[in-house]
């Protein structure tokens, strides 16, 4: 079995589609740490709102994935309408599931970019529309699928790893992974992972290495370096970015992220942010 199809069958989730149709208002949900929520934008237009990033504007149709229960408002603009199927993806475990701990808090993806799931998004659509008995059923069926083809997609994309993913679901490394997404500002050393996950030094670095892929030491400077960027597109300047980001000065952040990067932080603002 390869092991998305292992993943989901360890750690499962189920879809329950709560609207279907033509929405002219706006609605707010409040964080919800037993399920995520599912936006399939038909048409639009839709704004959506959460904290800390700036509103993203919804003319097409899109997916807009919440896979952990952010907060979050879904707003129409006024005097438009747009056609929405919304569901609940009710994760085992809830927000801790690994498959909910691997996506990003918002992963949003125009239908367009996604040929893969024509076929199932036209069964789900086709099937909304439907008047038969059984609907219902069949919707949230169709939506478990979606969400198997969007884990694929995404490790597809590159924008997942098979080992974080391997990771977040092993019951030793999971509490190690988490303490560094959570975080990842902390003066971090192998002895101190070694002991969130309840493991030697010698034990920890070994069985990181056999799951996850790289070593602990890797793997924390790539996920500090993508905290960084982050907050860098924000337009956080580079000494507040570098100790955000677990660095105890502005050069050492600096030679950092050219060594991972290849360019320094400033250049790669300029030159790649923009093109993202």
């Amino acid at each position: 079995m390869d092991k998305i199809s292992s993943l989901v069958g360890r750690y499962s989730f189920r879809a329950r589609v709560f609207f279907n149709g033509v929405f002219c208002d706006s609605n707010t949900f409040v964080e919800n740490k037993t399920a995520g929520q599912l936006h399939l934008v038909r048409s639009g237009p839709v704004i959506f709102r959460h904290e800390g990033e700036a509103p993203l504007h919804v003319n097409e149709p899109a997916m807009v994935f919440y896979p952990r229960g952010t907060a979050h408002t879904l707003e129409i603009p006024e005097g438009a309408c747009a056609n929405l199927l919304c569901a609940d993806i009710c994760f085992e475990d809830g927000g801790a599931n690994p498959l909910a701990q691997a996506l990003p808090a918002c992963l949003y993806q125009p239908l367009a970019g996604m040929p893969a799931l024509a076929h199932t998004l036209e069964l789900l659509f086709a099937e909304a529309a439907a008047k038969a008995q059984g609907r219902d059923v069949i919707l949230d069926r169709l939506c478990d699928v979606l969400m198997i083809q969007v884990l694929r997609h995404e490790f597809e994309a590159g924008t997942l790893s098979i080992g974080l993913l391997a990771g977040l679901a092993d019951r030793q490394l999971a509490p190690a992974l988490r303490a560094i997404h959570a975080r990842p500002h902390e003066p971090w050393q192998l002895e101190t992972l070694a002991r969130e996950a309840c493991m030697s030094r010698a034990r920890f670095t070994e069985h990181f290495r056999n799951v996850v892929g790289m070593p602990p030491g890797e793997y924390l400077t790539r996920w500090r370096i993508g905290v960084a960027q982050d907050l860098l597109r924000k337009g956080m300047p580079v000494k507040v970015v570098s100790s955000q980001a677990g660095y105890t000065s502005a050069p050492a952040f600096t030679r950092a992220f050219t060594s991972l990067v290849g360019v320094s932080p400033r250049q790669w603002l300029k030159e790649v942010a923009p093109a993202m």
